[in-house]
């Protein structure tokens, strides 16, 4: 037996189950329009889901209602609802223009406007007689002057009629000139009239119409009595960063951690007293999972292509997982069967490209597989309910606050600077993960600085910084080079001191931090350390990734007051042994910038979360 297709039977029930009115996209007179309210908010980031609580206060039956002000941001393809005591039979969004513009004060300013322009008008044409009379002067003067040269050749000229004539023209276009400047003055208010008078009535009814945008819900209600549904949908507009304040007493064992969230909220409504929940997952519309598609290979010849370099396939590898994460969150946004399958698709294409660069990169290689993983999606449910009005200021809202332990130390890197910094090292032990952001850090009552932190997962240590300690000095001082041949060899010794001064009265723990060089090929230069009086650190993260690489760590306590003759010092030394015919230079000079600087941020990071 043939079946309709999913979209027909679909269409025929709406069709049946709909009254007539509505099936022809006609409101019903029974209609019912109410707001609802909004009671909770899941702020995502770049957007969030509202639920509104619409009461239904009708017998039972079927009805029908309209859920009115919806803001301009609402995504109107994400509208569902779920009913308490009521079945929810269809959810459909409209849009709707409505003139809004006061109509007889419009009237008022179109009056006005036909005034102004029939005084422009009249001005106009005063302006052009005035001009007549000037040019007819001009014509009088002409002939006036062509008559007297006339009579005075003939020895006839009326002296006292030329004057008289030639009076009278002047003292007429002077009046007229005073009259012709007094219309031009006349006509430039006018227009700035008419100009403010039409920009004014362009404002009143600029306004005049607005999109109301609502949510047509066809219901049957079971029993009579109180009833209510949940009206859920997305509106963009809507975001939040993490930000922290971390506040520490000198010498304390704690740090208090303020987490707070930096939200921005320009839905177009206002979130009144709603239950907030911060997330960093994306919402997932679409209820049907992604479906693998067979991964097929055939083989080519040998040489048809130019073998590719290993940065061009790590490159290559980072697009195609960027393609496969944005297909992804279209999957999970889809509604529609046509949607998600061709999202789907898209899904299986890239993760069809990264699997074939996985077949031709070299597994040994760390850069084939270079991917930046994305943290876990972690949700934060404020205790309290939080209001939030609609407008472009950023706004904050505390999400808890705790203390987490912390051991405090100074680090000198005399190498680069010789100012002491502090740090701290926190565990997350409060919170699910800390995620990537902001930091405003205090000690001691005092604001220190700004930072940031990387995400940090529930149980994983992390470092913040916490400034300059202006009473603790490093110094780092080349004092002695010697340099002999033997054999076919070089050797280059170097003998260094660090001093460090602690003006305190109080003892400090110390990292000083200091480096030798390293070869790219042992084989082309030998580098020794010397026998070391301060031993090097044993933690385990140092030992493991930062020893390999030429960076020295002491771990130190510099007693209270250690500065002149007390100073505290420490001394350490290496030779280099290379062929005599070569000279030493720079690892830039033969390696990639982008190389070196890659391998520190790693080493950054590194340090950063345990």
């Amino acid at each position: 037996m043939k079946t309709l297709p999913t979209l027909t039977l679909t269409a025929v029930l709406t069709a049946v189950l709909l009254p007539a009115s509505t099936a022809r996209g006609q409101d019903t007179a029974a209609q019912k329009t109410v707001r609802g309210r909004i009671d909770a908010v899941t702020l995502y980031r770049g957007q969030a889901l509202i639920r509104r609580v619409v009461p239904i206060d009708a017998p039972a039956g079927q009805i029908e209602i309209v859920v009115s002000g919806l803001p301009a941001q609402v995504r109107g393809a994400t509208l569902f609802a779920e009913g308490d005591g009521v079945e929810v039979r269809s959810v459909r969004y409209r849009t709707r223009a409505l003139s809004t513009h006061p109509v007889e004060r419009v009237r008022e300013f179109d009056q006005q406007i036909e005034d102004a322009q029939d005084e422009a008008s009249w001005l106009k044409k005063r302006h052009e007689l005035v001009a007549k009379k000037l040019a007819y002067l001009q014509k009088l003067d002409n002939f006036t002057a062509h008559s007297a040269t006339t009579e005075l050749s003939s020895g006839v000229l009326d002296a006292t009629a030329l004057e008289r004539i030639t009076m009278f023209s002047f003292e007429q276009q002077n009046t007229l000139f005073r009259e012709l400047q007094d219309i031009e003055i006349e006509q430039r208010d006018s227009a700035k009239a008419l100009s403010l008078l039409t920009r004014r009535r362009a404002e009143l009814t600029s306004s005049g119409t607005r999109t109301e945008r609502e949510a047509v819900l066809f219901l049957e209600k079971r029993t009579a009595g109180a009833a209510s549904i949940k009206l859920h949908y997305l509106v963009g507009g809507a975001s939040w960063t993490p930000a922290y304040n971390f506040r520490a007493q000198g010498g304390a064992d704690q740090i208090s951690v303020e987490y707070n969230a930096l939200i921005q909220q320009m839905s177009g409504e206002d979130w009144g007293q709603v239950e907030l929940t911060l997330s960093t997952a994306s919402p997932a519309l679409s209820s049907q999972g992604p479906g693998l598609a067979p991964f097929r290979v055939a083989l080519a010849q040998n040489g048809n292509s130019a073998p590719r370099q290993q940065e061009d396939l790590a490159r290559a590898y980072q697009a195609y997982r960027g393609k496969l994460r944005k297909a992804e969150l279209g999957q999970r946004g889809s509604q529609k069967l046509f949607d998600n399958r061709s999202f789907n698709w898209r899904m299986n294409v890239a993760a069809n490209d990264v699997q074939c660069l996985e077949l031709l990169a070299n597994p040994t290689d760390p850069t084939s597989g270079a991917t930046t993983e994305e943290g876990p999606s972690v949700t934060y449910h404020l205790a309290s309910a939080v209001s939030l009005a609609s407008r472009s200021d950023i706004q904050m809202v505390p999400i808890v606050s705790s203390s987490l332990p912390a051991n405090f130390y100074h680090v000198a890197t005399p190498v680069l600077t010789s100012y002491v910094y502090r740090e701290a090292e926190l565990t997350n032990n409060a919170v699910e993960a800390l995620l990537a952001g902001q930091v405003n850090v205090y000690l001691d009552g005092r604001f220190v600085g700004r930072g940031e932190i990387p995400m940090v997962a529930r149980g994983q240590t992390f470092v913040v910084g916490f400034g300059t300690d202006s009473q603790l000095r490093a110094r780092r001082d080349l004092v002695a080079r010697t340099e002999r041949v033997r054999g076919g060899n070089r050797e280059v010794s170097f003998s260094y001191r660090v001093a460090i001064e602690n003006f305190k009265s109080t003892p400090v723990k110390l990292r000083l931090i200091d480096r030798i060089p390293v070869s790219e090929d042992d084989d082309d230069v030998r580098i020794t350390i010397a026998d070391l009086a301060d031993p090097l650190s044993e933690d385990k993260v140092y030992v493991t990734m930062e020893r390999p690489k030429g960076l020295l760590r002491w771990d130190l306590e510099i007693a209270a007051e250690s500065a002149s003759d007390a100073v505290r010092m420490v001394e350490y030394g290496f030779t280099m042994e290379f062929d005599k015919s070569k000279t030493l230079a720079s690892a830039e000079a033969v390696s990639s910038p982008g190389d070196l600087q890659n391998e520190f941020i790693e080493l950054q990071n590194q340090r950063s979360v345990r």
